[in-house]
This record gives structure tokens, C-alpha cells and sequence, in this order.
């Protein structure tokens, strides 16, 4: 009896060992299935876009690496699935169908399908990659926005209020704040005007670009510009010219010709947007740290800051075996 029940006992364990899932996040199982059709997928967007399914580790082969990669991404996913769901965030047909066929439209409709048709895929499919890669972003959008407050976006803003000005300036450059000094005292006399600005640019500056411009630098963001020129140029309003400014390559007399800030609620998606992957990343790993992520040894270890299920060394102490394929 004690040989049976050991028999039994181990019969048992391979077969839990030959369904353990590809990993389990919080409860929710990532099966071998699921894991193969995602592989199908990142091969066609790799194919697509000319570049490998998830990069090779030593002496792994393609298809471990691919596994690697997909099943990462569908861990992401899992997550990003839950707080769309939970906050009733969705895409549109419309947005699916633009992005299909912005898709087709530069690739070529038939080089997609021939992809599709390699990777096993049909457009059904490729309906459902349109929509998972648009809620991601949608989700991100979302994250971010909830974790960041309309008064940090505002501080944001304007610490990098250079970043949003637009300035289009005249400016004479010499070698001493005396020659500056002696300049300004010049274009801000009585009755002188920008013409005048311009003559004396082109007869003492000595700015290379004098030669072409005249002394008028057009129009350019200003934080472009080196932060002293900048700075004082962007403190300027259309008509004033400032008082010598120091810079590395000398000391400028500047004249606003005109500047176009923009506004706060125009800027405010360009803000979130520079936060949302660190806010989002932040976000996913509180996620991860919550809920748990398992994966099985065979695919390799997840790791909670990148995101990526790497390879597990055969030689690493206490490691499973090589990363394998679904089919492993």
C-alpha cells in the first residue's frame, strides 16, 4: 500500500507539474495556451515592425526568448486589463479601425495578411491586438492622470515654462559688459527703433551668424536657447530689449520682436504625457507588489522592476532548467 500511494503520489505531482500554469498573477492563471497565442502575436508585430521576438540570452534559443517577451507583456496586460475593467475604461470600433487601417496603410494590406496567415493570426485577430495595444495606452493615459494633481502639472509647467514659450528675437553680442552696456544705451536712446537694433548688430556684433542674419535669430523655443539668453529673452514683452546679459560666448543686448506662450490647458496632455511612464511603471510595480506575480521556473523569473521575465541560468545555483517553449 505505502508503494501504491507513493506511485499514486508522484503520478499526481507530474501531472500537476505538466498544467502549472505559465504564471499566476494574484490568483489568475496565464495557461501554456494563452502563452503560445501571444507568441503568435509578438512574432507578427516583430515581423512587422523587422525585429526579433524578445532578445536571445546566451545560448537560448528564439523561441524560449519569445516566450520570455510575450509572457511579460501579458503580465502588463493582466494588470492593465483589471484597472480598465474596474474603471470602465474601453476603446472604441472607431479607434480600432483607424489604427488598422493606418496599419495597412503603411505597410501594405497585403503584407500584413502574409504576416497574419504566417503567424497563424487572421484579422479577427488583429482587431483584438489593435484594441489591447490602444487600451494599454489608455490606461496609461488614465494612471497617470489619477496619480499626478492638477497643481503638480501647474508647478510642472512652470519650471519648464521656457519649454513653452516661443520667442522670435533680435540681439547684439560683444566681448566686454562695457561694449554691452554701451550698446544698449544706444538702441534704448530716444527715437531709436528696430532698424536701428538691426544697423548696429551688423556692425559690432560678433556673432558668426550676423553675416546671414543680421542680427534677427528668427523664431525658437526658448529653452533652445543657452539658459542665460534664454531666460532673459523669454522675460521679455514684443518692443523691449533687455540690459547686458552674460553668456559663454559673451555679453548680449536683446530685443523682442515677439513671443507666444503657450497655455497651461493647451500644454497640460504634453505634461502628462512626459510623466506617464515613470508615473505608470510606479503605478504597475505597487500592482505587482500587491497582487503577486508567480511564473513558472520553466520560462524563466519574473523581475518586479523591469517587468521582464528573464532567463534562469542552468548553472545558477538552485535554478530550473533553461527557459523553455510552451511546448516544454
Amino acid at each position: 500500500m505505502t508503494l501504491v500511494a507513493l506511485a499514486l503520489g508522484l503520478i499526481l505531482a507530474s501531472c500537476a507539474s505538466a498544467v502549472a500554469p505559465a504564471a499566476t498573477l494574484g490568483g489568475t492563471d496565464i495557461t501554456d495556451e494563452q502563452l503560445a497565442h501571444e507568441m503568435d502575436v509578438f512574432s507578427f508585430l516583430s515581423g512587422l515592425s523587422q525585429q526579433p521576438c524578445g532578445t536571445i540570452d546566451g545560448d537560448e534559443t528564439a523561441e524560449a526568448a519569445c516566450a520570455r517577451f510575450s509572457l511579460s507583456n501579458l503580465i502588463q496586460e493582466h494588470f492593465v486589463g483589471v484597472y480598465a475593467t474596474d474603471h470602465d475604461i474601453s476603446v472604441t470600433d472607431a479607434q480600432i479601425q483607424k489604427t488598422i487601417e493606418q496599419l495597412d496603410g503603411n505597410v501594405g494590406k497585403k503584407a500584413v495578411d502574409d504576416q497574419l496567415a504566417q503567424h497563424h493570426l487572421t484579422r479577427a485577430d488583429l482587431t483584438d491586438i489593435a484594441r489591447r495595444i490602444l487600451l494599454f495606452g489608455e490606461v496609461q493615459t488614465a494612471v497617470t492622470t489619477d496619480q499626478i494633481s492638477d497643481a503638480d502639472l501647474r508647478q510642472q509647467y512652470q519650471d519648464k515654462i521656457l519649454d513653452y514659450t516661443t520667442i522670435q528675437v533680435d540681439h547684439i553680442l560683444v566681448k566686454t559688459k562695457a561694449e554691452a552696456q554701451a550698446a544698449y544705451e544706444q538702441v534704448t536712446a530716444p527715437g531709436a527703433s528696430e532698424k536701428d537694433f538691426l544697423a548696429l548688430a551688423k556692425k559690432i556684433s560678433i556673432d558668426p551668424s550676423v553675416k546671414q542674419n543680421g542680427g534677427s535669430l528668427g523664431s525658437a523655443v526658448a529653452s533652445t536657447y543657452v539658459p542665460e539668453f534664454g531666460e532673459a529673452a523669454a522675460a521679455l514683452e514684443p518692443g523691449e530689449i533687455s540690459k547686458p546679459v552674460q553668456s559663454q560666448f559673451g555679453w548680449h543686448v536683446i530685443r523682442m520682436v515677439k513671443k507666444d506662450v503657450q497655455s497651461f490647458e493647451s500644454a497640460k496632455q504634453a505634461l502628462i504625457d512626459s510623466r506617464s511612464t515613470t508615473v505608470f511603471n510606479d503605478w504597475l510595480r505597487a500592482r505587482i507588489k500587491a497582487d503577486g506575480v508567480d511564473v513558472n521556473p520553466k520560462y524563466g523569473r519574473f523581475d518586479p522592476e523591469t517587468f521582464e521575465v528573464t532567463r534562469i541560468s542552468s548553472t545558477a545555483t538552485g535554478s530550473a532548467s533553461p527557459s523553455a517553449s510552451p511546448s516544454a
